[in-house]
């Protein structure tokens, strides 16, 4: 790989550790929400469903990011 090659790797391994990151914290965030504050009212379980929710939307988006950089790391020399 050259540098410029080297560099955009970098770049885009970076943004797929952070959306994992991302991922799992909104998991067990919204997880841990449910289970303690869920039953106490209302607000606990619409946090909690909103983490969920977001860690799905963000799962996704890193599905797809993940897919396409295989794809690119497989056609570099």
């Amino acid at each position: 790989m050259d540098e410029a090659t080297k560099k955009d790797f970098k770049t885009r391994f970076t943004k797929l550790t952070i959306m994992l990151n991302i991922i799992i914290l909104c998991f067990a965030i919204g997880i841990f929400v449910l289970l303690r504050f869920a039953p106490e009212g209302t607000p606990g379980l619409v946090i909690g469903l909103l983490l969920l929710a977001a860690g799905a939307v963000v799962s996704i988006s890193f599905r797809k990011r993940y897919i396409r950089m295989k794809v690119w790391l497989s056609e570099q020399p």
